[in-house]
This record gives C-alpha cells, structure tokens and sequence, in this order.
C-alpha cells in the first residue's frame, strides 16, 4: 500500500439554512459499497442526479445523522435545482475520495484483483489486528489513513527483519532479469555467482 498520509476528507454540504458534512471514512464507504449495486452504481445514480442515490450517500456518509435528516427534509420542500447540484457535486466528491483511494491501492498492488467490498474488510481487519486501533478508531478513519498506517507498520515490520526498501527494490529487478532470462524468477543469480566464487567453481 503506498498511499500519501491525509486526513479523511470531509465534504460540507449547504442546503438553505441546513448544513451537514459528509465524511470519507470507511463507515461510509463500507456502508456505501453494500448498498446493492455497491459505488458502482451509486456513482451512476449520483451522476444522474437521481433523488435515491444522492439521500444514500449523504445519509451513509454524514457525520451527523440528525444534520442530515433536517438537511434532507428542508430540501425535500425546495425547488429540485436549489438540491440537485450541490448535492451532486458533494456526493460525486466523496465518492472520488474512496474510489481514488481504492483504485491507488490497487494500482500499487502485485496481488490479485479483489473486489471493493474485500478490499474495504481487509483494511478494517488489518488496522483492528495489526495495527491494534480500536474498532470505532477505524471506523472513522480515511481508507487513505489507513493505507498509510499500514505502510508505516510494513516498513517497521521490515526494518525490524532486516530487510530495507532498497533491498526490496534490488529483488524486485533481480525477480525481473530472471524473468526476462527465462529463469525462475525467485533465482537469486548474484548469491549464486558469489557461491560459485567462493567455492572457486
């Protein structure tokens, strides 16, 4: 995970004299992805400016339920375009937030594709067991915080093994030339070179 360390973004949303913010945090975005259709669809909904999908979303995301509640029955009393585009353009950031995050994350992993709703379980699991954050910690937290807890601790994890970033770097060129050798790629050719040497072979 190799993610830039930031607060949870936190996305004010104004409606008349009502105002809630909407928070990035896991809760919502775990919320949001077991919605059926999951971000995905609530992505399309909220483009589309559809009543149900922007509700869910402030709902799933705000920091203060009530807030949202009174924001969203003030508005239900309003002209639709006095709701629609402040709403839109705060839901389709919050959703930005998470997908951003996520899709970074993926981008920097080796591993296997996993889905959204994995990937979001597997982060929750990781900072209540590794990292040792009380549940409701992680709850509030950014998946960006996280991504970037968990780096911390992997770093320090290897550190404390002996293994540095450099020598991580050096395996990953070395996996590479095997590879582009025909070789197996976990080889490791200088440790077989210096043995060679050694045994004046």
């Amino acid at each position: 995970m190799s993610v830039a360390l930031q607060p949870a973004a936190e996305i004010p949303l104004r409606c008349g004299a009502h105002a809630v913010t909407l928070r990035a945090s896991l809760r919502a975005a775990v919320a949001l992805e077991a919605l059926p259709g999951g971000i995905a669809s609530l992505w399309d909904g909220v483009a589309r400016q559809t009543l149900t999908a922007l509700h869910a979303v402030i709902r799933a995301a705000a920091t203060d339920k009530a807030d949202a509640e009174s924001l969203l029955t003030h508005a239900a009393h309003l002209p639709l375009v006095q709701f629609l585009g402040p709403a839109q353009a705060a839901c389709l950031a919050l959703l930005s937030v998470v997908l951003d995050t996520a899709q970074g994350e993926a981008s920097a992993s080796t591993g296997p594709r996993i889905p959204l709703r994995q990937f979001l379980t597997d982060l929750f699991s990781l900072a209540t067991s590794w990292l040792h954050w009380p549940p409701s910690e992680v709850w509030n937290a950014s998946l960006a915080e996280i991504a970037a807890a968990l780096d911390a601790q992997s770093d320090r994890e290897l550190r404390l093994a002996g293994i540095t970033p450099e020598t991580r770097a050096d395996k990953a060129e070395q996996r590479q030339a095997n590879i582009a050798a025909g070789l197996d790629p976990d080889f490791d050719l200088a440790a077989f070179e210096a043995l060679q040497a050694r045994l004046g072979v």
